[in-house]
């Protein structure tokens, strides 16, 4: 079975891979300017992706 270590790794793995398929999808990595919908849409992203990350540690380490 996989620890706890484990599952946290697996849980911060995944939000860092959809991290950068986000990232690169909006072109975040090009050197074109950004729109600013797209700034907008990042940065309501990146607040997501954090709020998973830590509610995911919180869950595997007290839980």
């Amino acid at each position: 079975m996989i620890g706890k270590l484990g599952i946290l790794i697996s849980i911060l793995l995944l939000i860092l891979l959809f991290f950068i398929v986000i990232s690169l999808g909006a072109g975040v990595f090009s050197k074109g300017e950004k729109k600013p919908e797209i700034k907008k849409y990042l940065k309501s992203v990146y607040l997501l992706l954090i709020f998973i990350a830590v509610l995911g540690c919180v869950l595997v380490l007290f839980l």
